[in-house]
């Protein structure tokens, strides 16, 4: 099994479980998914070096608080959808998990440290909700607790878009700490997949495909990168699902061409930032390397991939059929998916995204198909 570095571009130099046809877009109100009891499955139905060191100044990155922002973002208005992940509130004194992770499907449970197996509750992912308003899409991720020794939720937090449903997510939304309780665009990055090699071939199986995951940065202020006339695209702020911590994240709904609001997500924690060339984990680590959380097995604890929680996916705008892979568990679906990455037609990124690639290719910010 193959190591992933990743590669991308940043400002015309070097600028993240998994769907199969093309979905319809049609408004489903919200529902709210049951919390499963211990040890089930999540059910979702909707919506050389020199001889002296010489220092040298450095120039820091500019800051965003020179952008004169126009589109902020305040609330949802109209709830989308809103689910439960598996939790290891009540068993993590024990030091592994019932259930929920499984390295082949690239569904992960594993909010604890490496070896040591020491419990992190702010990268454990409690619930996930989307609501909308007429310009942003927000969704909000809660956790178990705050990080112990800060007392604040000091990890790594993503969305993953999947406009058509094939597994293959398109479009990584990234945020880093520390957070506000304002809506802010510091330490937010989005990353597009533009060569469509997310996943490999086995989109929702390991393989050793030589992906180099979202390769292109679109959105990261601190590299003064946007889509072009928006530095208003991606926000975050720390807020709270019902008592528990929670990061929400706001983006602009213009991504959707022709106002076609359909697509699955799920969202990603991890106590290191997340490493957008790694997608998927699966690919990139083998069993042994990564290690696990199931006492029962030989490569427990925990090694290589550690401190990380995903969550299924969720569907806006159409009713699943059960067959998307990566998405929330329906019975007797999902099916395995196999298909060749595409750069071109209506099912690439740049098909299904085509004014978000307009509005960055213009300012050189998108890679060139390999």
């Amino acid at each position: 099994m193959k190591r992933v570095v990743p590669q991308f571009l940043l400002a015309g130099a070097l600028l993240l479980q998994a769907c199969g046809s093309s979905t319809v877009a049609t408004q489903e109100p919200a529902t709210e998914i049951p919390r499963p009891a211990s040890g089930e499955e999540v059910i979702a139905t909707v919506e050389s070096a020199p001889p002296t060191e010489v220092s040298t100044p450095t120039v820091p990155p500019q800051p965003t608080s020179a952008i004169q922002h126009v589109s902020i973002p305040t609330e949802g208005i109209t709830d989308r959808a809103t689910a439960h992940d598996n939790e290891e509130s009540l068993s993590f004194q024990t030091k592994k998990i019932k259930t929920g992770d499984f390295l082949r499907k690239n569904v992960f449970e594993r909010p604890f440290t490496s070896i040591e197996m020491e419990y992190l509750p702010d990268v454990d992912i409690a619930d996930f909700s989307i609501t909308s308003d007429d310009t942003f899409f927000y969704i909000k991720i809660s956790f178990v607790g705050l990080n112990p020794e800060t007392q604040a939720l000091s990890g790594s937090y993503g969305v993953e878009i999947d406009r058509n449903a094939d597994g293959r997510a398109e479009l990584l939304l990234v945020t880093r700490p520390p957070y506000s309780t304002e809506f802010s665009t510091d330490g937010t990055i989005a990353y597009l997949d533009i060569n469509g090699d997310v996943g490999g071939q086995s989109i929702n199986r390991p393989d050793d495909y030589d992906s180099d995951g979202f390769e292109a940065v679109i959105f990261d202020l601190t590299q003064d990168i946007h889509p072009e006339d928006d530095p208003d695209f991606l926000w975050a702020r720390l807020s709270t699902y019902g008592n528990l911590p929670a990061i929400e994240i706001a983006f602009k709904k213009w991504i959707f061409d022709g106002g076609k609001e359909a697509f699955m997500w799920s969202a990603v924690s991890s106590a290191e930032e997340l490493n957008p060339g790694e997608f998927y984990f699966h690919d990139n680590y083998t069993v042994e390397e990564a290690g696990t959380a199931n006492t029962d097995t030989p490569n427990y604890p925990l090694k290589d991939l550690a401190g990380v929680d995903n969550t299924c996916r969720i569907p806006i705008g159409f009713q699943v059929t059960g067959n998307e892979p990566m998405g929330c568990y329906v019975k007797d679906g999902e099916v395995e998916e196999i298909a060749e990455p595409t750069v071109d037609g209506v099912n690439s990124t740049c098909g299904q995204f085509s004014e978000l690639c307009k509005r960055t290719e213009d300012t050189r910010l998108l890679i060139e198909a390999q």
